[in-house]
Parts: structure tokens; C-alpha cells; sequence
């Protein structure tokens, strides 16, 4: 390891203790939203720190190297390197918490002033899928099928509503008013998101494989649409019109609130994941308010509320996967949708994984984050992707 007058160089040492910090609050969930998004950052920087990332935070490779330099003359700078790096928490992190957080931090650094430096990175030329982008059809009244993406930026849509193409929106003015409901639908097909605003300023956020139907203004005593898919509301309050989501035979009635639906046809429940406020979720005759933090899992005759990581579930929203022990399958059906692939099992694999990671990202590098677990590899051929143990 080089150093300068004994010396580690002080501003690559710098860097990697502030490194090793995220990375070590990642392993202990400690992060803040800021320390994330710079981990988030420097992960996404390169392919190299992509793959140093899931190195480092891969518990057997800590535990082997910490084998590999316990005998190492590095005395002073481990001392100097404990004294540096803090952590939060103490109760869930491994129980050689420091040690291994002094690993990571001389493990960065080697890569910082030796790999990185004299090594070009040498990335294999391998089949790719691009992520998904602003997407989405509306079905007019009279049948009229228009492709929004099509369109140029800042286009008038029968009177009624504009198109915004930087920043894939629809926007209805609410002024229309007759005293029949006049309906349009949006959809979006797989490999596209799309925004939404309705006549009475209510958001929706629409994701890959959606759908909404909606009327061009709200008249009469209530406000309603009907999804499919997955959708992510914002409400504007009007406690003299409710607001109701139907969702097959499931109704989503809220007044001024935020939440998530997931009504895909493949997933193995309904759920209505609440992030701000409260709704009602009912079901024939059975029915629950949510409170924040909580999600209703509805199908035939299960009809149950468990507490949930809300944001974790919205992350698509904000064009991000978080995954927070997410089942192998359900995340792989995200990404079928998003990057409109086909995913065969060529091996049985039940496991739980937890990744974030931008969504405008191609797929293999989704896919490398994921292998840095040990429990699944892919292979991509064309439009498929293979898993296998």
C-alpha cells in the first residue's frame, strides 16, 4: 500500500472513511435520506464501484478479510480509521462492527490508489435491456386512441386537458362541466410510467402495465375513477366530495391523502399501502381504515393489515427499485414490467433481497446489484433473462 512520508495520502484517506461510513450505515441501516442519496451516487458513479459495493457489503467477505489483514503493519491507520468512522447504531450491526468497518475503509482505499489507478476497467460486451421511459395512450370518449408520447410538448387535448412531454404529464383544467360524466381512459403499456392530473387537482402517478379511468370533470356528490395495475395518489382535499378508487370489487375511499394500489393481475394480493392521512379499503361487507405506515392485502376471502415500509413501496414513483427483504419473484416481476422482459427459472430459488437502485439504469446493472447477494444469477439473451442459483 503506498503512502506519503509513511503516510496514507490525506485525500484519498478522506475519501475512503467517508465512504466506508455510507457503506457501513448501509450494512446498519443507519443512513439518512441525504448519506443515501450520496451512497446512491457514488454506487452509480461506475461499474467498478457497483461491483466494490456489493463486495464490501457481502458479511463473507468481511469475514475473510478480516483474516486476510489481521496481520498486516497497518496498526496506525486502523487506529486512525476507528477514531474516524462513527456509527449509530449498536445494536443491529454484526458484532465486530469496527473491525469490520476498518475493512472496508483500507479496502476502499486500496481500490482507490491502486486498482482504480493502474488498472483500466474492462467491461465484457454483453446483451443489455434499456429501463422504461414516459409512455402512455388515451382512449377519448368517442374511441379516439391517442399515443401521448407521440405528441409534441405542450399539446391542447380536445379542450380539456394539455400534454406536458418534459415531464411526461397530462394535465386536465377541471373547467369542462356538462351534466352528463364524460370519461377518458390513460394507459400505460409495460416499459412506461406516465403522470396524471385530474380535474380537481388530485395526482397520480401511473407505473408500467397501468391503467386509470376517469372523468373529465367531477360533477355530482363524489369523485371517482377506476384503476388497474399500480397507481400512487395524491389527494386534493374536498371533504364535500369524497374521493373513491375502485379497484375490481374493492373500493379506496379517502379525503385528503397520499397512498399506493398494486392491483396487478400476477401479484398474490390487492394491497393499499398508505403513506399519509387515512383511508377506508372495503370489500363487500368487510372494511378497514389505514392509518400511515400500514397496508390492506386483499384477494377472495383474505382480507388482512400489516405494517410496511411505505416509502420502500412507493419508491417506484420517485423512478427507483427499493427492495426491503423483497421476495426474489415479486421483484422480478418488477422488472418484467419495467424493462419489459420475459424472466424464466431455470432453479428453484426462494430468497428474500435488499437493493435500491435508480430505475433509468440498464437492467444488467439491476441485475449485477442483485447477484452481489450470492443467492441468484441471471443470464440475458435477447429479451429474456435467465435466473439460476
Amino acid at each position: 500500500m503506498e503512502k506519503a512520508n509513511g503516510h496514507m495520502p490525506a485525500a484519498a484517506l478522506k475519501e475512503a472513511y467517508r465512504t466506508a461510513y455510507l457503506v457501513a450505515g448501509h450494512i446498519n441501516a443507519t443512513l439518512n435520506e441525504e448519506e443515501r442519496e450520496e451512497l446512491d451516487n457514488w454506487i452509480n458513479a461506475s461499474d467498478a464501484n457497483m461491483r466494490l459495493f456489493g463486495e464490501l457489503t457481502d458479511e463473507k467477505n468481511i469475514e475473510s478479510s478480516l483474516e486476510a489483514f489481521k496481520n498486516m503493519q497497518v496498526e496506525e491507520d486502523l487506529q486512525k480509521t476507528k477514531r474516524q468512522i462513527q456509527f449509530k447504531g449498536k445494536t443491529r450491526f454484526w458484532q465486530y462492527a469496527v473491525a469490520a468497518s476498518v475493512i472496508i475503509a483500507l479496502s476502499i482505499y486500496i481500490y482507490m490508489t491502486q486498482f482504480q489507478k493502474d488498472k483500466p476497467e474492462i467491461i465484457a460486451e454483453v446483451t443489455d435491456i434499456s429501463p422504461g421511459t414516459d409512455k402512455a395512450t388515451l382512449t377519448l370518449d368517442n374511441g379516439t386512441v391517442i399515443q401521448l408520447d407521440q405528441l409534441s410538448n405542450d399539446t391542447s387535448i380536445a379542450g380539456q386537458a394539455r400534454i406536458f412531454q418534459d415531464k411526461g404529464t397530462i394535465i386536465y383544467d377541471g373547467k369542462v362541466s356538462s351534466g352528463e360524466l364524460v370519461y377518458h381512459t390513460l394507459r400505460i403499456p409495460r416499459k412506461g410510467h406516465y403522470q396524471l392530473q385530474l380535474p380537481d387537482g388530485s395526482k397520480v402517478w401511473l407505473n408500467a402495465e397501468s391503467s386509470i379511468q376517469y372523468p373529465v370533470s367531477f360533477n355530482g356528490t363524489e369523485r371517482k375513477v377506476i384503476v388497474t395495475g399500480e397507481t400512487y395518489f395524491e389527494i386534493a382535499k374536498d371533504p364535500t366530495k369524497p374521493f373513491k378508487v375502485e379497484v375490481g370489487d374493492m373500493t379506496v375511499e379517502a379525503l385528503g391523502t397520499q397512498f399506493n394500489i398494486n392491483a396487478y393481475d400476477d401479484e398474490p394480493f390487492v394491497t393499499t399501502t398508505l403513506a399519509e392521512g387515512s383511508v377506508l379499503v372495503t370489500k363487500g361487507t368487510t372494511e378497514n381504515i389505514l392509518r400511515p405506515g400500514q397496508q390492506a392485502q386483499v384477494k377472495d376471502g383474505i382480507f388482512k393489515v400489516i405494517n410496511t415500509d411505505a416509502a420502500a413501496v412507493a419508491a417506484w414513483k420517485n423512478n427507483e427499485f427499493k427492495f426491503s427483504d423483497t421476495p426474489l419473484d415479486m421483484i422480478l416481476r418488477q422488472v418484467a414490467r419495467w424493462y419489459d422482459a420475459e424472466i424464466v427459472y431455470e432453479d428453484k430459488i426462494v430468497a428474500h433481497l435488499n437493493a435500491r437502485i435508480d430505475r433509468n439504469v440498464p437492467v444488467s446493472k439491476l441485475l449485477y446489484l442483485l447477484e452481489q447477494t450470492g443467492h441468484v444469477h441471471f443470464n440475458i439473451e435477447g429479451n429474456t433473462i435467465k435466473v439460476r442459483k
